[in-house]
């Protein structure tokens, strides 16, 4: 664990396991914190896409507006790559359009000072991008590495630049998870409200944490209890479908779930 203080943000506690953790949770509240099976107020993620495993892997979390973050992770450490709509690396990070690769020299001006031990999960971050409209560029805005007990990134050259909350977040974690943006960059009223429906939702954070936690041992299946707890009114086939394929991405299962695929063993 590293620990920096920037000023707009306080106090930033960077933690490899912390935050590999706070992935997998965030990509399974986003499951049940949007439509169709919406059970939370405000998930810290209006959508995400999982690769990889607990020791190599990357989630790409999106916030429905235009602007998402991957969080990448190896054995050795972490690198994010953050992308806020408007800001990509042409108007960021000085890529010019003759130096397009359409790979990951594309956002490398997001972190630099990248130890070579860190190059995989940088290659695995890039490669979840999405690509510029006219250059095929990858979008990328602002990034975050931790390996050991170093930290750097663009974030920290210019902590005020766009997509550097969305990296921010990463070392805010609170109770192992990942917050909403609104539970600390809004005004005090809005994050009232983050806080009091996060108390009022408890129940269904307990069991995220929950099966977050046994997921992180090996694969693991919700309980009887905790599905009727999630979803009361059992959902539409097609929406049960595509929860039993998101989960299993990550090792877990409910009752009539189709067989963990080995990958996600």
């Amino acid at each position: 664990m590293i620990q920096r203080t920037v000023p707009q943000f306080g106090n930033l506690m960077f933690d490899r396991d912390a935050i590999v953790r706070a992935s997998m949770r965030a990509y399974v509240e986003a499951l049940f914190g949007n439509i169709p099976l919406r059970r939370l107020s405000f998930p810290a993620s209006a959508g995400g896409v999982w690769t990889g495993d607990f020791r190599r892997g990357a989630v790409c979390n999106y916030d429905g507006c235009g602007d998402n973050e991957v969080i990448a992770w190896t054995e050795t450490g972490v690198v994010g790559l953050a992308f806020e709509l408007g800001f990509g690396p042409m108007e960021q990070l000085g890529l010019l359009p003759s130096a397009v690769t359409r790979g990951p020299d594309d956002v490398r001006g997001a972190v630099p000072g990248l130890p070579p031990e860190l190059e995989p999960a940088f290659v695995m971050a890039s490669g979840m991008l999405a690509d510029g409209p006219e250059y095929l560029e990858k979008m990328a805005s602002a990034g975050l590495w931790l390996y050991g007990e170093q930290v750097g990134g663009s974030m920290f050259d210019d902590p005020t630049g766009p997509g550097v909350r969305q990296l921010a977040a990463w070392g805010l974690l609170r109770g192992g998870r990942l917050w909403p943006l609104s539970a600390f960059f809004c005004g005090p009223n809005e994050r009232a409200i983050v806080v009091e429906q996060a108390r009022k939702e408890a129940h269904i954070h307990a069991i995220i944490d929950a099966v977050t936690d046994r997921a992180l041992q090996g694969p693991t299946q919700f309980t009887a209890e905790e599905i009727a707890t999630l979803i009361p009114k059992p959902p539409k086939p097609a929406d049960l479908a595509y929860a039993q394929e998101t989960l299993a991405k990550v090792g877990i299962t409910w009752p009539s779930s189709p067989e963990i695929p080995p990958e996600a063993r």
